[in-house]
């Protein structure tokens, strides 16, 4: 794997001596048993750092001045305000799932969440403990959290402009992620998701820059590659997981066909749980039925909120739960966004339809779809 700086480099293989010079083998022999006798994981100590220090959490090993001292509290004070905001929600969507999905969030170990761009704390709260995680968005992968860390006022008034929707309201907004992902302080997804991490309590061990081949299979890559894959776990455990993040179009007509090789091959080894939210109801559209198919043909479970795959495609292979409220999409999103079947249930069907005590997606009044394999 292509480390990412020199000197990252040197601090994890110093890192790693006292336990093991084969950790990734001794893991995987070491895979099925017990949590306790399983070798502990090596995280980045660079990475973390600056994870910890943009998430408002640490300035723990950061040496500034007084005036920047001062600037990151203020900082911090107010990402610490917004992620009180967003852990009520995702409390609230984790007693949902403890409480209604029983039956299958702990058998899901692959999680897979199109247009996620830098999501990390919804599919992460939906489904903590997977093997495996596919985020994919337009967003560039950028570059190293560690190698563009900076303590002055510009940095941190970026990452509170680029979190600020995100976590008061759970979305990003598109047009605005041109600007929030793509300037001098933040260039892309990887500082925002390493930042995310360290807010949920995980730890990295490694991010590696992928592409993938013609014949589906990711392949090593310098920062120019387009996908991400972060190694990480949760502070205290020697579960290692994985995340990539795809940079791309997914619509048809962009649709890599190497991507497209390697979900089909990938998906089919998996009991795939797919999440949506705020997908801006491109699947409505048949410009976007390829990533549509991908989803009804492999997943064993859907949660998501109306913007994501029509309620039309889950009715003959899937059972179907809906919760909150369904109201009829903003005319930005287009005609074909309005699913007048959808509607239908929820007016007519009340008794059908369970509770949603919290916002999810772009409406106040939100819904979820739960759809199991039939």
């Amino acid at each position: 794997m292509k480390k990412l700086s020199c000197i990252t480099a040197l601090m994890a293989a110093f890192m790693m001596l006292p336990t093991a010079c084969n950790t990734n083998t001794d893991n995987a022999q070491n895979g099925n048993q017990p949590e306790e006798n399983k070798a502990p994981l090596v995280a980045d100590s660079a990475i973390n750092r600056a994870a910890r220090f943009y998430a408002g959490m640490s300035m723990e090993g950061i040496e500034m001045g007084e005036a920047d001292t001062k600037a990151w509290k203020e900082y911090s004070a107010t990402i610490q305000n917004y992620l009180k905001q967003s852990k009520s929600t995702t409390d609230q969507m984790d007693s949902i799932a403890a409480a209604d999905f029983k039956d299958f969030r702990d058998s899901i170990d692959y999680v897979f969440y199109p247009l996620s761009a830098a999501d990390f704390l919804y599919p992460i709260t939906l489904y903590p403990d997977a093997d495996n995680y596919f985020l994919c968005g337009l967003e560039k992968a950028g570059s190293p959290i560690s190698k563009n860390f900076k303590t002055d006022y510009s940095h941190y008034k970026a990452y509170r402009t680029a979190l600020s929707t995100f976590l008061c309201s759970s979305f990003f907004i598109t047009k605005d992620m041109n600007n929030d992902f793509a300037n001098n302080e933040i260039d892309g997804v990887y500082s925002v998701i390493s930042m995310l991490m360290a807010v949920k309590g995980y730890e990295i061990i490694s991010i590696g820059y992928r592409t993938v081949n013609a014949d589906g299979k990711l392949v090593e890559s310098d920062e120019t590659g387009n996908i991400l894959e972060f190694k990480f776990f949760k502070t205290g455990s020697t579960h290692e997981q994985t995340l990539i993040y795809y940079s791309g179009n997914c619509n048809n007509k962009n649709f890599d066909p190497g991507l497209k090789k390697y979900l089909d091959t990938t998906l089919a080894q998996h009991k795939v749980g797919t999440y949506l939210k705020a997908a801006s109801h491109f699947m409505c559209e048949e410009y976007f039925s390829m990533m549509r198919d991908i989803i009804v043909d492999n997943s064993f479970t859907v949660v998501e909120d109306d913007s994501g795959v029509p309620y039309r495609f889950f009715t003959e292979k899937y059972n179907v739960t809906l919760y909150g409220q369904y109201v009829r999409p903003g005319a930005v999103f287009g005609k074909n966004a309005y699913q007048p079947d959808l509607d239908s249930i929820y007016r007519n069907h009340p008794e059908q339809i369970h509770a949603l005590p919290f916002r999810i997606g772009y409406n106040t009044h939100s819904n979820w779809l739960c759809a199991r394999r039939k």
